[in-house]
């Protein structure tokens, strides 16, 4: 081989080695920002499957005070664990019947003993139901208020509010999130609160009333 042909493959040998080396570099300068990307809308994904299917569960267990089937409910008897399934259990007290039912539909996905379950009634739709805070305490499913509890009867107007404290482990996610809605828990973490809630007036469902 001549001089001048080992000194072309020499000189793309090195050519090879600068464009790897330029490449190696690129990736750890890109590498942060791609995975912090990544990390965060899979954070922020997951959030948002939580809060659908939150809402979700609460709209399908506001029907049950709406059309009188909570009403008709002997929590002290045996009775489905959720509506539709073959799975029996005694809840004891109608609260903790309906609490359980806003719970079926979000297992696994949400730890139900850390659900905040509150059904009130108003004297109007215009009249409110109350200011919430982002940091619920007490109305647990394991542990309910009573008082948290009033579903009304006969064309009431109620409303059915499920709050859940979904921790955000990414850093920095809670400052692009709605401040009013997120805060530092005990521990110090971040916490963004999830939110379901259903309007309505119940029906006429039985026969002492004809229409609302």
């Amino acid at each position: 081989m001549s001089w001048s042909s080992r000194l072309s493959s020499l000189r793309r040998r090195m050519c090879n080695r600068a464009e790897r080396g330029s490449a190696a570099l690129e990736f750890a300068l890109v590498a942060p920002v791609f995975f912090a990307l990544m990390l965060s809308i899979l954070q922020i994904g997951v959030m948002t499957f939580g809060q659908v299917a939150l809402q979700n569960s609460v709209t399908q267990a506001a029907r049950l005070i709406r059309t009188g089937q909570a009403a008709a409910i002997d929590p002290t008897q045996s009775n489905p664990a959720c509506v539709g399934s073959t799975a029996m259990t005694t809840y004891g007290t109608s609260q903790k019947w309906f609490n359980g039912q806003v719970c079926c539909n979000v297992t696994p996905l949400l730890d139900c003993s850390k659900l905040q379950i509150t059904v009130k009634q108003a004297s109007s739709f215009g009249a409110g139901f109350g200011s919430y805070t982002a940091s619920p305490s007490g109305d647990s499913i394991n542990d309910p208020a009573t008082a948290n509890y009033s579903p009304g009867t006969v064309c009431d107007i109620v409303l059915v509010r499920a709050t859940y404290p979904f921790p955000i482990w990414f850093p920095g996610l809670s400052q692009l999130l709605n401040q009013s809605w997120t805060y530092a828990d005990a521990a110090g973490g971040n916490i963004h609160t999830l939110s379901g809630t259903a309007a309505f007036r119940n029906e006429p469902y039985n026969s002492s009333v004809s229409g609302c």
